[in-house]
């Protein structure tokens, strides 16, 4: 709000310059913003759309700069998440780069990032492995994200199936929660027998908390939220993003 507050000064000062051409020192300018300062908000009201992209174009500069900031940061010293092999879900095992992912199954960014890291690894079939972590924003997204982890308990590439699904039906899955769970899970062929005890089990629901407990110590404030390499990416990002950390990271895991 400070910042914005300045920008405002800043547009009104140079409307009142204009305004008031007459007035030859900076006292005489001042004395007519004293004297009317109705011209502030005049000259606010006809250039809404100037001043908009003003701020926004601030409010950008300042996230590239904090994000260039915090990658150097990151660079030096790497994010360190818990690798478990056993939940490495895209990729080869022992790929160059790791991929961990924080997401939420009915998080619509969320869908979007999902699609970016299938580009990735396409892009990259023998050089990434991703693990995917979960930030569960409702019940019905922790419930998913049990199905997801008692799947994964039988086979990766039926969990892989069942994250598709999930991601690609997320209005399904508000509507119907559970039962459309049940519906994925049968089509992504897991044992529902298996699946029905499994999601039950102590050590998924601990899972889960570590990976939330995980994300928030790592700043990540909401879903996607990725760190590659050890190094941090926020939001559902483009592809180039993810390419050019493991370019800069290469070597390094």
């Amino acid at each position: 709000m400070r910042k914005l507050a300045g920008l405002i000064v800043i547009a009104a000062a140079l409307a009142l310059a204009a305004a008031a051409s007459a007035a030859d020192s900076k006292e005489e300018l001042r004395k007519t913003i004293q004297d009317n300062p109705d011209i502030v908000l005049d000259f606010l009201r006809d250039h809404k759309v100037e001043l908009f992209d003003i701020v926004d174009s601030g409010i950008k500069a300042k996230r590239e700069d904090e994000k260039v900031k915090r990658r150097a940061a990151e660079l030096a010293r790497p994010l360190t998440p818990a690798i478990d092999p056993a939940r490495i879900v895209m990729g080869k095992p022992d790929a160059p780069a790791t991929v961990v992912e924080y997401s939420d199954f009915l998080c619509s960014f969320c869908a979007r990032g999902a699609r970016i890291i299938d580009e990735l690894v396409a892009a990259h079939p023998d050089g990434v492995r991703v693990i995917y972590k979960h930030m569960p924003s409702s019940e019905t997204s922790k419930q998913a994200a049990l199905y997801y982890e008692a799947i994964l308990m039988q086979n990766r590439d039926k969990a892989r199936k069942f994250h598709d699904l999930a991601f690609a039906g997320q209005e399904e899955i508000f509507k119907n929660k559970e039962d459309a769970l049940k519906r994925m899970a049968a089509e992504a062929k897991a044992d529902t027998q298996r699946l029905a005890a499994d999601i039950k089990r102590k050590e998924l629901t601990e899972r889960l908390l570590a990976d939330d407990k995980e994300a928030r110590e790592f700043d990540f404030q909401g879903t996607p939220s990725y760190v590659v390499n050890g190094v941090s990416i926020r939001g559902a990002q483009p592809l180039s993003d993810f390419e050019e950390i493991i370019k800069l990271t290469a070597g390094k895991r």
